[in-house]
């Protein structure tokens, strides 16, 4: 008869579990946290998450483990905003999306159209706005890189984004 496995095989299994999650997740939580919160907090929240998780245990009972995993980031964003939190009554968990929907050709024309339009859009911006948006967006960096590379401060940075996501949705949602 098989014997149950001791305290520290069933520790190791659970680091085993934890290390397959965070090489099979961490990607997509800090895609998702840089969206939420900006690149310079991503990292810590990724952190975040695996070590809430780490300290619940019981890993191999987690059916879902995607839906599990973005309940928790998100949690840790709205730990980091105002009270009130999120309401998740108003949002879907992964596994009940549509994914097949997404990556339709209509959907990925509708992308590149708007992207065409976005770009278009963004000629009609003060340059020092646009270039502070497209350091942010296009190449990920952060406030305080932006801030440095354009030779400004934040605060500055934080003016020329806002400047510049305003004339966007301003010109991205006029008629065409």
């Amino acid at each position: 008869m098989a014997q149950p496995p001791n305290q520290s095989e069933a520790d190791a299994g659970h680091r085993e579990d934890l290390r397959r999650w965070i090489l099979a997740y961490g990607p997509a939580l800090r895609a998702y946290f840089r969206k939420k919160v900006g690149a310079a907090e991503a990292e810590d929240l990724v952190q975040e998450v695996f070590a809430s998780v780490q300290a619940r245990g019981a890993l191999e009972d987690t059916a879902h483990v995607n839906r599990y995993l973005f309940r928790v980031a998100a949690n840790a964003v709205a730990k980091r905003r105002r009270p009130g939190g999120w309401d998740w009554s108003e949002h879907a968990g992964l596994d009940e999306l549509d994914l097949a929907d997404e990556l339709s050709p209509e959907r990925t024309l509708i992308a590149k159209q708007t992207l065409a339009r976005l770009l278009i859009a963004l000629k009609e911006v003060p340059p020092r706005a646009a270039e502070a948006f497209s350091l942010h967006r296009f190449d990920e960096m952060t406030y305080g890189e932006i801030a440095e590379h354009m030779g400004i401060t934040v605060k500055a940075v934080e003016g020329h984004i806002k400047r510049a996501l305003e004339r966007i949705t301003l010109l991205l949602e006029a008629p065409r």
